[in-house]
């Protein structure tokens, strides 16, 4: 379990920081499908650990959906202008 958390940890920084990227510059880098099929294989994910019964998933997968959300929707905004 120690393993997983410390996983989870990595990953979680990883993404924050890059959102936090996001967020300021006001636009993301990422293609608008790829953020798109990534958001969804998030959701997935995050289903597939609460029925598994797995916390440190639930965590992990809930935190990259949200995040991966707020990369969908600049990316999205990117391409309006």
């Amino acid at each position: 379990m120690l393993f997983g958390i410390i996983g989870l940890i990595f990953l979680a920084v990883g993404w924050f920081a890059e959102t936090v990227k996001i967020i300021k510059e006001k636009r993301s880098k990422v293609d608008l499908k790829f953020a798109l099929s990534y958001t969804i294989g998030s959701l997935f994910l995050v289903a597939y650990s609460v029925q598994v019964n797995n916390l440190i998933f639930i965590i992990l997968n809930s935190l990259v959906a949200v995040l991966s959300i707020i990369s969908l929707v600049y990316s999205y905004e990117k391409t309006k202008k």
